[in-house]
């Protein structure tokens, strides 16, 4: 009222005040207050006298103006603060504003990407957006600084306001992702697949659900192993998801006897791999089996992991099971966490391809191929998976 006083004089009145919704964020419920004031009609008042900007701004351009007021309007997504047109507002805004630009907050140091966090300098309220939403799931504040600002670079003035145009770019520059070509088959590049991984993150169901989706969606001929003798039913339950789509079963005690085992199954379109889970304290028990899968080209190799995991686990398991040279991740239970972006932070340390995901127990329908469209709405939950 004071503002509003001093420009339309002290007879001005408030018609209205209302409470705009945020277009767009998760930080608030309001993106400002709008509000209307009026004086009657005055002879000697001319419109310029009446305009919300006072003879103190005659000074400043219609176009600095509207650069301002559009900076307000960015820095209000942020922080919540109600917009305001005043002239001591604006007056302030000129003489502050000059080099203004969002630096992301105080980064740590990590191990995933060696760059200097002060690099990234991210202006614009949707990419300010974008990178809060990929930092509150649990992506690396570096690494969501290099995302953005590189997908930032690659757009049009235009584009870069389009929240979804810049996260499609976020994921074209996404690291260790399948080409979007992938997608179209959705079937393993080798003919033997191996899951490896540690014990309770879902190896057995994860291939049982693969082979469901090879047998019965693309009608290949497909042969079940085991070699998991440590963990009780771990066999049974394998057996069982085998005879019930049909197909060939076998359980495989020693790894010695795998090339053989896979030779005698050489007319099968795909052989699916079973491994025991290992613990931190028995992986030298996994020297013979990592030693044939490191030596043995024609395996694909896929290290399981949950996506539950704290991201120091996940970061410890990788390096411990790396003596198995897995080329894939491969991520469950992405339906029991709501901040999977140290998927991300694992992908970019590792360079390592993210291949499928879980997100429930059904078999096969909650198995995906990670293609590079749909890993954006899993990390920032665009749509609710």
């Amino acid at each position: 009222m004071r503002d509003i006083k001093n420009v339309l004089g002290s007879e001005a009145i408030l018609l209205s005040t209302k409470e705009l919704p945020r277009r767009a964020g998760t930080w608030g419920r309001t993106g400002g207050v709008e509000v209307v004031a009026a004086i009657d009609a005055v002879d000697d008042l001319s419109c310029e006298a009446v305009d919300i900007v006072s003879s103190g701004m005659s000074q400043v351009s219609e176009e600095r103006l509207r650069e301002l007021r559009t900076r307000s309007e960015e820095r209000s997504f942020l922080t919540g603060e109600s917009l305001t047109y005043t002239p001591a507002s604006l007056l302030r805004q000129v003489e502050t504003s000059e080099n203004e630009e969002f630096i992301p907050p105080a980064l740590h140091d990590v191990e995933c990407v060696n760059v200097d966090a002060s690099e990234f300098a991210i202006r614009g309220r949707v990419a300010e957006g974008v990178y809060r939403d990929l930092v509150t799931s649990g992506v690396d504040p570096t690494l969501a600084g290099r995302l953005v600002s590189e997908a930032v670079a690659g757009l049009s003035i235009g584009r870069r306001r389009s929240r979804t145009a810049l996260i499609n770019a976020v994921a074209q520059t996404l690291p260790g992702l399948a080409p979007d070509a992938s997608a179209e088959n959705d079937l393993p590049g080798k003919r033997v697949v191996a899951f490896v991984g540690p014990t309770g993150v879902g190896k057995t169901t994860s291939l049982a659900k693969l082979a469901a989706h090879l047998t019965l969606g693309k009608k290949k001929k497909v042969t079940l192993f085991s070699l998991d003798g440590y963990r009780i039913g771990a066999v049974e339950q394998l057996r069982t998801y085998a005879g019930l789509m049909g197909i060939p079963f076998r359980f495989v005690s020693n790894v010695s006897e795998l090339p053989r085992q896979i030779a005698d199954h050489a007319r099968r379109d795909y052989i699916l791999i079973d491994t025991a889970g290992r613990g931190r304290k028995d992986m030298q028990a996994m020297e013979q089996l990592a030693s044939f899968l490191s030596n043995s080209d024609y395996i694909e190799r896929h290290l399981v992991l949950s996506a539950s995991m704290k991201p120091s686990d996940m970061r410890r398991i990788q390096d411990q099971f790396e003596i198995c040279r897995p080329e894939n991740l491969l991520f469950t239970k992405l339906d029991e966490t709501a901040t999977p972006g140290p998927i991300l932070n694992e992908l970019a340390r590792t360079k390592k391809n993210f291949s499928y995901y879980t997100d429930g127990q059904r078999v096969p329908d909650d198995l995906h191929i990670a293609a590079r469209g749909r890993i954006m709405d899993l990390v920032i939950n665009r749509t609710g998976m």
